[in-house]
């Protein structure tokens, strides 16, 4: 009997009923990313241990429960052009916005270091903070994510410029202003906050060095939810240490974990969270992931293409 394998650990019990209902040609079975039972799958929903791609001879298509698939695709991998691939883009927004704000208004109102006040027992204002509201916002990669943060921005009163790999014809309503990543460094010139919404690619490899950096207006803040790459890390510490950037936000770093050693850690204006702004703890985020895969089960059952595949090239 075919088999769907599904490693998608946050799935409930009522979603794989759901799915079985619809695949009664398949036994869907729970398994770990890196179970031997993974290569007798035809579907996989969830992830596969990179290192097991080329043996699994069964596979036609694989749905990742994550958006970033750049790790399926380095050249070490050899991932078979004939199975499909598909991922969870489109389902992170409302969650990773959210964190996006959270941490936008702890570094703008100085949380993180009256934090630290509070655990020294310490009553001591520290003067000057800023709000979201009359602020310059850019935003680095309007998909999902950055769509999401931009449109919330907005909303509290900020002015939004978002920056895109390709042209479009119209201005999304989440933004003020548009343009390419050609004029990445006109964006980035007045913002008084930089969020980066990228995927890891060949071209978004520290997209921001130490010379973007320092384009970048002083005292502004620089968040990174998309891939650690995407900044040079002794650059960013650099420009954090001289006083040019007045914080950042990293959710992802270069390299993960963050060493133990790194001068990041004991910095008052910078807040570092272990790649979790989009973990599936979140029900919200859950239900997305799956339904999502349901509405392309559904597509894969009944012989329609998928809504969007992942372009292997490209990488997202």
């Amino acid at each position: 009997m075919k088999k769907i394998g599904i490693t998608f650990t946050a799935i409930t019990e009522e979603f794989l009923q759901k799915i079985q209902s619809l695949a009664t040609d398949y036994e869907v079975i729970q398994l770990k990313h890196n179970d031997p039972s993974i290569l007798e799958c035809e579907v996989v929903f969830g992830g596969i241990d990179a290192l097991m791609v080329k043996d699994a001879h069964a596979l036609k298509w694989l749905h990742t429960s994550f958006a970033g698939v750049d790790s399926l695709l380095k050249p070490e991998v050899n991932f078979p052009d004939e199975v499909v691939l598909t991922n969870s883009a489109g389902t992170y927004g409302i969650g990773i916005s959210e964190y996006l704000i959270c941490t936008t208004l702890m570094l703008m109102r100085r949380n993180m270091e009256y934090a630290k006040l509070q655990f020294k027992n310490e009553w001591k204002p520290l003067g000057s903070v800023k709000a979201i509201y009359g602020s310059k916002i850019t935003v680095i990669g309007l998909g999902d994510i950055g769509e999401n943060y931009a449109k919330r921005c907005k909303a509290m009163g900020a002015t939004v410029t978002g920056v895109v790999r390709t042209p479009r014809s119209e201005i999304p309503i989440s933004v003020d202003k548009l343009c390419t990543i050609e004029k990445i460094d006109e964006a980035i010139l007045d913002a008084d906050v930089v969020a980066l919404c990228l995927p890891g690619t060949s071209q978004t490899h520290h997209l921001f060095d130490k010379d973007r950096l320092n384009k970048m207006k002083p005292n502004s803040i620089i968040l990174n939810i998309g891939r650690g790459t995407a900044i040079d890390t002794t650059a960013l510490i650099e420009a954090l240490q001289t006083g040019h950037l007045a914080g950042a936000g990293l959710d992802v770093t270069e390299p993960e974990p963050l060493p133990s050693n790194s001068a990041l850690w004991q910095m008052e204006n910078v807040i570092i969270t272990p790649h979790i702004s989009g973990n599936q703890s979140l029900a919200l985020t859950n239900t997305l992931i799956t339904e999502k895969f349901i509405s392309y089960l559904e597509d894969y059952l009944a012989g329609r293409p998928f809504v969007k595949v992942v372009d292997k090239l490209q990488g997202y």
